[in-house]
């Protein structure tokens, strides 16, 4: 019998063959880093009230926000004990408890000629940075930590760039891709079923594999919008740097105030904080302050960014600087007065992180989040039973499944406690292995196996 030689499926269901080759392969290679990156940022909405928490806990202010914070005197005990402070940028407290935050840098001393290698020479002194907290009601330094072990930090970082310093964020807006094109495929791929199955109706009685497969349709049809913005907005944040090199895009709200004097005169020159508040609230009446930069570099100026209330942008991207001679104003960035492309540019962050409508808001967040990673982790039990006999494996697909996401568990635990526990140099080194290992392993993997299957195919 003459062998036939199949055709392959054209029209609707060819269309629809294609679309579920994309979904399973996109879902199964990158299902592991949408998991992470959804599972963390669930919690990573999280960032600023849980810095808030730990601040109050541990450097308790008894009574509520001054409307104008003092901080002069704290602030010169810090200039005579750290003379060579750069880039000090002050976070001013928002709720009861809070104290003002100083964070800064200070250029460590270089080692002893002597010892001094030749090849260090040529290299900048490193830097150390300092985070302290201020009562800015009493103007009374409360006490210190370092700010890149704290757990908020951990949570920013491994969400974003999973700790991985160099090309972690790439990875990440790769991850943004492929949840977008598994969330786009899923839509088409799941449309007939729910115009033919109730929603939402889970088929009971039918074995764990169609029932894993109903909620993981029925959960993705309902997280749908949730993920789509989630990973349009997460791929551009992800792929930043490079899209703004590729494209030469130009980044808004960029303005660099003339030098006027050196960065020693500048870094002694003071201001009234009270003037500053007050030529800001005529200025700028509508900018709640969240942050103050004084510059170092000569430039003689004082930088104020926030917030104004009921703006769906980026945390504190409205701008006003002002000089720290008569206090003129020297520029003003209000979001509100500025064109399309400016608006669209700044409102990614803030609808990736829903930091625009309040705890409720950041709740739910919290809870698309974890549906998005049990998507994920559905994703892979239905492959698994799927391909079960095929593989004719030893371990049943939710004991694989299991596995799989305690010991990413046990990894991200284990990256958080070093980095709160021994520091973030060591947790930022361990993660770089963990990541860059686990990644090219897996591709020496799938070519090792590529080419097996090819050199089978062959004849001997």
């Amino acid at each position: 019998m003459s062998a036939v030689k199949q055709q392959k499926p054209a029209g609707k269901k060819g269309n629809k063959q294609l679309l579920w080759t994309i979904h399973h392969w996109a879902g199964l290679y990158a299902g592991v880093l949408i998991a992470v990156i959804c599972f963390t940022g669930a919690v990573a909405v999280f960032i600023p009230e849980i810095s808030v928490l730990i601040q109050r806990s541990k450097y308790p202010v008894s009574t509520v926000p001054a409307p104008v914070p003092v901080f002069s005197k704290s602030l010169e005990i810090l200039k005579e004990k750290y003379p060579d402070m750069k880039g000090l940028l002050i976070t001013l407290p928002k709720t009861a408890g809070q104290p003002a935050v100083f964070d800064f840098s200070v250029k460590e001393a270089k080692p002893e000629k002597a010892q001094q290698k030749k090849s260090d020479k040529k290299k900048k002194a490193p830097s150390k940075r300092y985070t302290f907290f201020v009562d800015s009601n009493k103007d009374l330094i409360l006490g210190s930590s370092i700010q890149q072990n704290s757990f908020a930090n951990y949570l920013r970082q491994i969400h974003v760039r999973l700790y991985e310093g160099v090309w972690g964020r790439q990875l990440v807006g790769l991850g943004g891709i492929a949840l977008l094109v598994v969330t786009v495929t899923g839509l088409f791929i799941y449309a007939d079923f729910m115009k033919k199955q109730p929603y939402p109706k889970i088929r009971n009685g039918k074995g764990l594999r169609i029932g894993m497969a109903d909620w993981h349709k029925i959960l993705g049809i309902s997280a749908l919008t949730f993920n789509f913005v989630i990973a349009a907005t997460g791929a551009w944040l992800g792929l930043q740097p490079l899209l703004i090199r590729w494209f030469k895009i130009e980044t808004p709200n960029v303005f660099e105030p003339a030098i006027r004097s050196t960065a020693a005169a500048d870094l002694k020159k003071t201001v009234s904080w009270e003037e500053v508040f007050a030529v800001m609230h005529t200025t700028f009446p509508d900018l709640q302050a969240e942050y103050i930069r004084s510059s170092d570099d000569g430039s003689e100026t004082i930088t104020i960014a926030g917030n104004i209330e009921g703006q769906i942008y980026e945390r504190s991207i409205n701008t006003l600087i002002l000089a720290k001679e008569g206090l003129a104003p020297v520029f003003k960035y209000d979001i509100r007065e500025q064109p399309f492309s400016h608006r669209f540019y700044f409102v990614q962050e803030a609808l990736h992180f829903g930091d625009y409508g309040g705890l409720a808001l950041k709740v739910l967040y919290t809870l698309f989040g974890l549906t998005s990673s049990f998507l994920s982790i559905s994703g892979f039990v239905v492959y698994f039973y799927r391909t079960e006999k095929k593989m004719k494996r030893n371990w049943s697909p939710l004991k694989i499944t299991f596995i799989y996401g305690v010991v990413f568990l046990l990894l991200l635990g284990t990256i958080a406690m070093v980095s709160t526990l021994a520091g973030y140099t060591l947790a930022a080194k361990i993660a770089g292995y963990v990541v860059n290992g686990l990644f090219f392993g897996y591709l020496l993997l799938r070519l090792a196996r590529y080419l097996h299957q090819k050199l089978k195919k062959e004849p001997i």
